[in-house]
């Protein structure tokens, strides 16, 4: 029960059943990561989608100053991109600002899931690509608005 109460609590995972979230939490792992731990780093494989269940996570971009950028809190996620298609490198950092336990999800993991509950699987995809075309419309809007 550790990895369903967050996982449900997700966007991502709120439109499965118990008995699917049980089955995806399967290939979920727990990480527990002290401050300072660099997750992501600019140029890196993105290879495992990350869930927050308890600390914080700064996303910064290169260029920028590394105190800002955006703090993701208990329930929010980051690095969807590494589910959703061919391998990339990741455009932004991740850094642990203070103790935090996230659910993990490596590529490999959930593309061996795919073959095994497809119906599963893309039930994920589309809640994440719902999240990253939210994410692109902030974008777009907070660009729109910095060169105003």
């Amino acid at each position: 029960m550790g990895k369903i109460k967050p996982l449900k609590s997700s966007p991502v995972f709120s439109n499965l059943s118990d008995k699917e979230l049980a089955l995806f939490s399967r290939i979920v792992s727990v990480e527990e990561c002290s401050t300072d731990t660099v997750l992501l780093a600019e140029n890196m494989k993105s290879e495992s989608f990350y869930l927050i269940d308890e600390g914080e996570v700064l996303i910064s971009i290169a260029g920028r100053n590394s105190e800002e950028g955006l703090t993701l809190v208990d329930g929010e996620s980051f690095a969807e991109w590494a589910l959703l298609g061919p391998r990339h490198l990741s455009v932004v950092s991740a850094r642990v600002v203070e103790q935090t336990k996230l659910l993990v999800v490596k590529l490999s993991d959930f593309e061996k899931f795919m073959e095994e509950e497809p119906v599963i699987a893309l039930k994920v995809q589309r809640e994440l690509l719902k999240l990253v075309w939210d994410s692109v419309d902030e974008l777009k809007d907070t660009i729109i608005s910095d060169s105003d």
